[in-house]
């Protein structure tokens, strides 16, 4: 029996009433505030690059990045982004509202995941809804042009629909489509973890009845799987027959498979550190209770079906601390849903007195610093300096003459322009030569893609890396940060290199 807390067999009518007050609350406190402000984040300009461009090439079958196609994200957030822009919405409000709203199916899915988790105890609901409220990084992403609270919410939905689908298999095909829905959204994102979910249900069947078998033969399973399979491949299917196999050696080579494969060399392997502080994600107070509840849950209830939550989360810090590519923070909050589940369904079976209890959880989502955050805790204002940027762009955008390529330094330092802002400001729907480091004019120059004449944007104190490869330099503007010229042409190879004239 685990139903051993205060809560035992209650009615659901009330905590439903509960967490539909606490949802519409949050909610819509802070989505009030997304047109606050502009677009700051580094990756929110691709967001907006990509979502204005099916507009600009008016050409919905393709995703375009700096003004050229791109098969690096599949396009379902942006179509959703530029059908509200084509309502001539605000344009931050229509950049950022896919994301809210996704945060909104994020708090039903976790309210949901909760009631599968622990279905007798539905004050487990709104406890779960309350510490997911609480988390900033949650907020922040919700509030910004970003992809993750869409992926939070396919993979939360899945293993919602998943766990129920366990003992009431029509529920795979809620699971089916969220899986592939969700590949369609970023990547298959949800696809990875439920295969991850179910290999722990299938390896820990020992000590419950949910064995391969029970899933795998089931015929509402294997359908849905196709029909997962189906919604994923169907954008692949199309590009291909646009574009060839290119389109899988970007989509999944380099995004996928390059970014989670082990690294091969020591100096790439994430340390031990690294793992934790992207699990904590500067959220101690929440993240570290959460992620004992979860690993405790399954003894304190003896719901061994429950250890696939706790290995379904390992698996996933493995596979960060092995992957030698690049692994966002961002994407610690794909397992947010879960541990906050954990946390609460931990809390309601406590043999605790109510009042001391609901004191207990307050207390906790006070201290994390939720359930709402203020328009500037969740940096909703752009920086002076990203003021600044566009500013700059959008004068190179008015000024540039056709015959010009144009060129821009994105040497990582502070002072660095998103390539997003400088295609939608900068570019006048153009394509544009960028390239990171210190030697990336110097590279376009050898390789040969600058020819001239260019006009350019980089940084004032690299301009040294810049100016013994243009021929015609002229200065139009200087600043602390920014310097903007003109060149003729490129130095012929032979100027430029150690002992030239």
């Amino acid at each position: 029996m685990y139903s051993i807390g205060f809560f035992e067999k209650p009615s659901a009518w009330l905590p439903i009433f509960v967490t539909t007050i606490l949802v519409l609350w949050v909610w819509s406190f802070q989505g009030r505030m997304i047109h606050l402000g502009a677009l700051d984040l580094y990756d929110e300009f691709y967001t907006l690059d990509r979502m204005t461009g099916f507009a600009r090439a008016d050409d919905w079958f393709n995703v375009y990045t700096f003004n050229e196609l791109n098969f690096r994200k599949p396009p379902l957030h942006y179509w959703f982004g530029a059908a509200l822009l084509e309502q001539d919405l605000e344009l931050t409000f229509a950049v950022r509202a896919p994301s809210m709203i996704f945060a909104l199916g994020c708090l039903i899915a976790t309210g949901l995941l909760a009631a599968a988790v622990l279905p007798g105890q539905p004050w487990a609901i709104p406890v779960a809804v309350l510490f997911l409220s609480t988390s900033r990084p949650f907020w922040i992403n919700a509030s910004q042009a970003m992809l993750d609270t869409g992926a939070q919410f396919f993979v939360t939905m899945s293993l919602a629909a998943t766990i129920f689908a366990l003992k009431r298999p029509r529920w795979w095909y809620v699971a089916g489509l969220c899986i592939g829905l969700g590949a369609l959204q970023k990547a298959p994102i949800a696809f990875s973890f439920i295969a991850l979910f179910l290999l722990a249900t299938g390896l820990t069947a020992r000590w419950h009845t949910h064995r391969f078998g029970t899933f795998l033969r089931n015929r509402h399973f294997q359908i849905s799987l196709l029909l997962a399979l189906a919604i994923w491949a169907s954008w692949y299917v199309v590009q291909v027959a646009q574009h060839g196999l290119v389109v899988l050696q970007v989509g999944f080579g380099e995004q996928m498979f390059d970014r989670f494969a082990p690294a091969t060399e020591p100096a790439r392997t994430k340390s031990l550190s690294y793992v934790v502080a992207h699990y904590l994600s500067n959220e101690e107070i929440l993240r570290i209770p959460a992620g004992i509840a979860l690993m405790v849950l399954p003894f304190w209830l003896k719901r061994y079906d429950l250890l696939a939550l706790p290995l379904m989360v390992l698996g996933y810090l493995v596979a960060v601390g092995f992957s030698g590519g690049g692994v966002s923070p961002r994407y610690a909050l794909y397992i947010l849903s879960t541990l906050v589940v954990g946390l609460a369904a931990l809390l309601v079976t406590l043999p605790v007195k109510p009042r001391t209890l609901t004191a207990l959880i307050v207390l906790l989502a006070l201290a994390i610093g939720g359930p709402v955050r203020s328009a500037m805790d969740l940096r909703l204002f752009p920086r002076d300096l990203r003021l600044h940027q566009i500013e700059l762009l959008e004068r190179i955008a008015e000024e540039q003459d056709s015959s010009e390529q144009l060129v821009f330094c994105n040497i990582r330092s502070r002072e660095r322009i998103p390539p997003g802002a400088v295609s939608y400001y900068g570019s006048a729907n153009r394509p544009f030569f960028m390239r990171e480091g210190v030697d990336g004019v110097a590279q376009m120059v050898e390789s040969g893609e600058l020819v001239g004449p260019m006009r350019g944007l980089c940084q004032t104190e690299f301009m040294n890396t810049v100016e013994p490869y243009m021929a015609g330099l002229e200065i139009i503007d200087v600043g602390p940060h920014y310097t903007y010229w003109t060149a003729e042409s490129v130095r012929p190879a032979s100027s430029t290199s150690p002992g030239g004239d």
